[in-house]
């Protein structure tokens, strides 16, 4: 059920991935087995949804083994997503597995797809209950003005 702009569900995650992490520097999600390998791609997912999670400043692209750690144990203890990969395995293999990381991936696209869900609802919200907040204030100008006219038309 991944969807992005009528593509496959593999394609769609992908274009996910790549706009959710554009705005990072050294992050090139170009696929889903070397793209991931110095755990750059994790962590830009997790601090882009929720920047208080992850100091993504702090990170060394010659550090993969403490970024897909710091991704993995964050995602795990935060965002309620198991811990399904091995950071050694990641980097211990010229071409992690494919499928491994984009189950993976996916855990992370359910996640803020459902809180993305969540925050449109109570923007929604607030937006009837601002309607409705002025119309009850353009009903009390109303009774105001019609009490005023009335108060009026007894005087004269």
């Amino acid at each position: 059920d991944i969807s992005v702009e009528e593509t496959s569900a593999k394609e769609g995650l992908l274009l996910w991935c790549q706009r959710k992490t554009a705005p990072y520097k050294n992050v090139n999600i170009q696929n889903f087995h070397i793209s991931w390998k110095d755990g750059l791609g994790f962590c830009a997912l997790i601090h882009r949804h929720r920047p208080e999670l992850i100091d993504y400043g702090k990170l060394r692209k010659d550090d993969p083994l403490t970024n897909l750690n710091t991704a993995f144990d964050v995602a795990e203890k935060y965002l309620d997503i198991p811990k399904m990969l091995d950071a050694e395995d990641i980097v211990g293999t010229a071409r992690p597995d494919e499928k491994a990381i984009m189950t993976y991936v996916s855990s992370f696209y359910h996640a803020f797809s459902g809180a993305q869900k969540a925050e449109t609802a109570a923007n929604r919200i607030c937006k009837v209950l601002a309607v409705n907040q002025e119309n009850e204030q353009l009903m009390e100008d109303y009774e105001k003005l019609a009490s005023d006219l009335l108060e009026w038309i007894r005087r004269t």
